[in-house]
C-alpha cells in the first residue's frame, strides 16, 4: 500500500498560520466536505452534526409498520406472592429497526403496582431508569401521551438494541390473592433506520 503523506502547510502562505477555517486536505482520495459562512467570510468544514441532523429528518419521514396493541408486553405475577416481590418482562428493538413511540399505555391489575424500565435513558445505579418517577398503581389503565409537555414533549426514538422492561411489583400488604397480570401497549410506527449509526455516537 502506498503511503500518503500530506503537507499540513497552506499553500501559498509559507510559514504562515492558514486562514481560520480552513483544514488540509486528506490525501488524493479524501476531501472534507466545506460550506461557505456569508456571516465571517470563510470557508468551513462541514460539522457531521449536519449530516446526522440531515439523515434523522429523512429517516423521521419514513413509515414501514405500525405499533399498537399487536405489539403489547405483558408480565405475570402469580397467586401467593408476597409484597414487594418483582416481576420482568424485557422486550428489545430488533436490529435494523427504528421505532419512533407516541404513546405508551400501561394496564395494571389488583395488587400490584407497575413502572417501564427505558434503555436509552441514563442508568440509575447500573440499572435503567424508570419512565414513571412514581410507580403507576395497582387497578389503572394511563395512556401516557408522550407529546405532551408533561412527558417527554416528543416521539421517544428507540434502535435496534434498545430496551423496553416492564415491571410489575407485589404492592398489596398482604401479597397476591390471585394471579395478576401488567400490560404495556406501545404506540407509534416503524422507519427505516437512517446510515447515522454508522457515524460515533458521541456526534
Amino acid at each position: 500500500m502506498t503511503e500518503i503523506i500530506v503537507t499540513q502547510q497552506y499553500p501559498g502562505y509559507p510559514g504562515t498560520r492558514p486562514p481560520k477555517g480552513w483544514v488540509p486536505p486528506l490525501g488524493q482520495s479524501l476531501t472534507l466536505l466545506g460550506v461557505y459562512d456569508n456571516e465571517s467570510g470563510y470557508c468551513m468544514g462541514l460539522p457531521l452534526q449536519v449530516l446526522r441532523e440531515t439523515l434523522l429528518n429523512a429517516e423521521a419521514s419514513q413509515t414501514e409498520d405500525r405499533i399498537d396493541e399487536r405489539d403489547k408486553i405483558e408480565v405475570t405475577i402469580h397467586d401467593a406472592s408476597t409484597q414487594d416481590v418483582v416481576r420482568t418482562t424485557e422486550f428489545e428493538v430488533p436490529t435494523g429497526e427504528v421505532w419512533f413511540l407516541n404513546c405508551l399505555k400501561l394496564v395494571t391489575e389488583a395488587e400490584i403496582s407497575s413502572n417501564i424500565r427505558i434503555s436509552k435513558f441514563p442508568k440509575v445505579s447500573d440499572v435503567d431508569k424508570k419512565y414513571l418517577g412514581t410507580d403507576q398503581a395497582a387497578s389503572n389503565d394511563v395512556d401516557y401521551d408522550l407529546a405532551e409537555p408533561r412527558e417527554l414533549g416528543a416521539d421517544l426514538r428507540l434502535v435496534g438494541g434498545d430496551k423496553l422492561t416492564l415491571v410489575a411489583t407485589v404492592a398489596a400488604v398482604g401479597g397476591t390473592t390471585a394471579d395478576s397480570k401488567v400490560t404495556l401497549n406501545p404506540y407509534g410506527r416503524k422507519a427505516k433506520l437512517g446510515n447515522e449509526s454508522k457515524y460515533p455516537k458521541d456526534i
